[in-house]
């Protein structure tokens, strides 16, 4: 099953329920005026479903923005091309190739995340004639509605964000983190493979951009976008100072779970609610241990 919400004049928020969980994942649709845009493309798992979500909208999709090519961003956007060759699919060059061949970043991904990837599934392809290979600053016009492509690497090195005219939104996919929106928590996205110095100087380039809202690819759209980036930056920091304690201190990936408890504040109060989560919580656990062996490996940047 799929919720359609609607939160903005012309976006529609399709939540995906991959495995049933809700708020996990969202695609966004936009309406251009002729036709629609897709940004992301959800699991495999839900591609059907994603499908027939945007029937019942009337919704032509004629181009899909992807931020990046892991498999619960794109792995379902697939399904768009197989029904309608002419779709066009934005992506970041060195994310390019996995779209044409989808085991480039289907086999890592059954190991990094195990049950939850197994969950996703297997990407489907995408035609080579379909793809478009952006540049960071392209500002692309398709009927009533401008996108901006702002290259923002970190969680991956070919992240890409969008910033959508008029509705002044950004789609931020995994450059700045997982809001769980029952707690009012982030959830960093510092999983393997990490750069973070890099996902620091993305948050800072899209704060610079001063956008209105922020669409979550986990999971929805929030207002105060450059407020909830400002408050993620300051909390990047505290979880890598905790980390780099528990490396220096020889402690565990567990420990170190202890002392972002103390650390993160905004974590604290809802720690126990976060562990019920089972997604959301194999998130959370990814993201330390991304960061971990990140700073283990003597990166502290």
């Amino acid at each position: 099953m799929v919720k359609v919400l609607n939160p903005l004049q012309g976006v529609y928020q399709l939540d995906l329920e991959p495995g049933g969980f809700t708020n996990l994942v969202s695609v966004y649709l936009v309406d251009t005026g002729r036709g629609f845009i897709m940004f992301e493309g959800g699991p495999a798992v839900t591609s059907n479903e994603m499908l027939s979500a945007t029937r019942s909208l009337r919704a032509n999709v004629t181009h899909v923005f992807l931020t990046h090519v892991h498999i619960d961003h794109y792995g379902g956007s697939g399904i768009i091309g197989l029904l309608n060759p002419g779709v066009e699919y934005y992506v970041h060059p060195r994310g390019s190739k996995a779209l044409r061949n989808p085991d480039i970043v289907w086999v890592p991904a059954r190991e990094a995340m195990g049950w939850l990837g197994e969950l996703y599934g297997k990407p489907l392809e995408v035609s080579q004639g379909s793809i478009r290979e952006t540049r960071d600053g392209d500002v692309i016009t398709i009927g009533d509605v401008t996108v901006e492509v702002v290259h923002t690497p970190g969680h991956a090195s070919h992240h890409q964000s969008f910033i959508i005219k008029p509705h002044d939104l950004l789609v931020v996919g995994d450059a700045a983190g997982i809001y769980v929106k029952e707690l009012d928590y982030v959830i960093p996205t510092t999983m393997e493979p990490l750069r973070l110095d890099m996902y620091i100087e993305s948050i800072k380039k899209l704060i610079a951009r001063n956008p209105r809202y922020i669409a979550y690819t986990h999971h929805l759209i929030v207002p105060n976008a450059t407020e909830l980036l400002s408050r993620h930056l300051r909390q990047v920091e505290v979880w890598r100072g905790a980390i780099e304690e528990a490396v220096r201190e020889g402690l565990s990936v567990d420990d170190a779970e202890k002392l972002l408890i103390e650390r993160d504040d905004g974590l604290r109060g809802v720690y126990e609610r976060l562990r019920s989560m089972r997604a959301h919580y194999h998130l959370f656990r990814m993201a330390i241990d991304g960061l971990y062996k990140y700073i283990k490996g003597g990166r502290t940047g």
